[in-house]
């Protein structure tokens, strides 16, 4: 869970993670008991549930990436004359991105920061910090070791 949210942000985001843990899991749940022929209704309604619980994942999945490329691409056009960093990273499409990550299940949005980061190197440091909470960058590394630090953050994480 990211580290700067209020104690309000901290529940909501606690409860959505539980909310969908748990539909997930208790669609499976009927899904295994239907399955060994205790209910055989329950079965089909289980499957229902189930899928419809992965399709509104990836359509969430969907709409984050399209809205992270819409604002990521605007960003760059706009913010790639600048030569300030603080100018780069108070640009609206980057504080946009930053706030995708209440509509991020899991590890969505860092993932596609990564991905990002590993194709098109950029200064994703600060969203990639505010959004996970850790900074594995240190105050001696150049561009190019804060990138790696980045990536390697992610290896080790599990998100990319």
């Amino acid at each position: 869970m990211p580290q700067n949210l209020s104690s309000c942000e901290k529940r909501n985001y606690n409860w959505t993670l539980e909310r969908t843990s748990r539909e997930t899991d208790y669609a499976y749940a009927r899904l295994r008991i239907a399955k060994h022929g205790r209910l055989e209704r329950g079965y089909e309604v289980a499957s229902h549930f189930a899928k419809n619980i992965a399709a509104r994942r990836r359509n969430g999945d969907e709409t984050l990436e399209k809205l992270f490329r819409e604002h990521s691409e605007r960003w760059k056009e706009d913010a790639r004359h600048l030569s300030s960093i603080t100018k780069m990273i108070s640009h609206p499409s980057y504080l946009r991105i930053i706030g995708l990550a209440g509509k991020s299940l899991g590890h969505g949005l860092e993932r596609l920061l990564l991905q990002e980061l590993q194709s098109e190197p950029d200064h994703w440091f600060a969203a990639l910090t505010a959004i996970s909470g850790e900074d594995p960058v240190k105050p001696e590394h150049d561009f190019d070791q804060s990138v790696s630090a980045w990536l390697e953050w992610g290896h080790q994480k599990g998100i990319i």
